[in-house]
């Protein structure tokens, strides 16, 4: 194991259950955003599609659209770190693994354990259909540790307790097969892809119903700062628009090119 991992890994001694093989963590401390930063986030009245335009400014194209990445329920929103897992197929098929009694590899609580609250897991499961990468139990842990939300490219199961527990969740859909002997975690905490978008542990994931943004935590202040601008105006030409306001009150306040 690397050096820097064993010594991050360290004060978890004893906390560890032995779900998440030391060998596939990559790290255990990570950047992460600034408390007000996520805050300032959570207070945009429309979230990722504010923030995406302000992205591209940036240069960056990190939005994943709801219809790749569904929320499992209306309303729902999520702003936090990336706590990335990469999952993987495993090599026998699954009833040798039942038959075999061998452990599953999904991460499980340890995974959480190593989560901090706010964060947001993001799992890569390639797309897979197959399996589950995230069930009921899990979701309880999420909570129980407050973590911010969850987004799978994947499938999640146990949808109805998802849904009644208020979990803000990401996925390609539901399925009610498990991802045990199915699926095992190959990486912890590496770069993961997510909907076609790269996501590295730190990045801000921002999440509603128009689907899933990316924001690189050294430039997340920045990107705020032009967003709640953006926000303001956009505001403002709202009002003016429902109080009559003319063609050219309008482009005024926000150029046609902007709407």
């Amino acid at each position: 194991m690397d050096p820097r991992v064993a010594a991050e890994l360290a004060p978890y001694t004893g906390r560890l259950v032995g779900q998440l093989p030391p060998e596939v963590i990559r790290r255990v401390d990570i950047p992460r955003p600034e408390a007000a930063v996520v805050a300032g986030f959570r207070a945009l009245p429309d979230l990722t599609s504010v923030v995406a335009d302000i992205l591209d400014g940036f240069g960056y194209d990190t939005a994943v659209p709801a219809g790749l990445l569904a929320p499992l329920a209306p309303g729902q929103r999520v702003v936090g770190p990336a706590l990335t897992v990469r999952q993987g197929r495993v090599r026998h098929v699954a009833g040798h693994g039942l038959a075999n009694r061998l452990p599953t590899r999904l991460g499980g609580i340890d995974q959480i354990t190593l989560s901090r609250p706010g964060d947001v897991l993001v799992i890569d499961a390639g797309g897979a259909s197959g399996a589950s990468s995230f069930g009921g139990l899990m979701a309880v842990a999420v909570r129980e540790h407050a973590l911010a939300g969850v987004v799978i490219d994947g499938h999640a199961r146990d949808g109805e307790n998802l849904r009644r527990d208020g979990l803000a969740l990401w996925s390609r859909g539901l399925t009610p097969r498990t991802g045990k002997h199915r699926l095992e975690v190959v990486e912890f905490n590496g770069t993961v892809e997510i909907g076609g978008v790269q996501v590295r542990p730190g990045d801000l994931i921002l999440g509603d119903s128009d689907g899933i943004v990316v924001v690189p935590p050294e430039i997340a202040a920045a990107v705020l700062e032009r967003a709640t601008a953006a926000a303001e105006r956009e505001g403002r030409l709202v009002e003016a628009l429902r109080g009559g306001a003319s063609p050219g009150d309008s482009v005024a306040i926000l150029p046609p090119d902007q709407w």
